[in-house]
């Protein structure tokens, strides 16, 4: 899979997909209605911004799997989210924001809760082995 020369459409994001055995382990997870539990963010295409290859971790490219580690769980009365771990680092070069999966909200509130939720709420220690595969997502609607 080659990577895109530049990718301003914004109903894209570039993120980690994950595999149906990490998806199974992180939903398996879930206390609220509205499961998610199926990515991990690395980068929003917004404003006409060309693709640039530092926004993946590692110097990967898109198409490649990749193994990472959950650190912790964060949970508010609205969203639950597991905090990620790739080559040691919590942080998402694209932006400096903490690398997560969401694993579940209560329907209707925004996904984007789950950076206040990491933020705002001590982590409860846990490590699970995720794998997933980088590619460019379609932006869902919101639930």
């Amino acid at each position: 899979m080659s990577e895109p020369a530049a990718t301003s459409n914004e109903d894209k994001y570039l993120a980690i997909e994950l595999d149906e055995e990490s998806r199974k382990t992180v939903q398996k997870l879930a206390l609220y209605e509205a499961v998610r539990g199926d990515h991990v963010t690395l980068a929003y295409a917004h404003n006409g911004e060309e693709f640039a290859p530092w926004w993946i971790p590692g110097s990967r490219k898109v198409g490649d799997t990749l193994e990472f580690e959950t650190r912790g769980f964060s949970v508010t009365e609205d969203i639950q989210v597991l905090v990620v771990s790739i080559d040691g680092s919590t942080k998402r070069p694209f932006d400096g924001g903490t690398l997560h999966v969401t694993v579940s909200k209560r329907q209707g509130v925004p996904s984007t809760h789950a950076n206040e939720a990491i933020l705002n709420v001590t982590l409860v220690p846990f490590t699970r082995q995720l794998k997933g595969c980088i590619t460019w997502l379609e932006r869902r609607q919101a639930t």
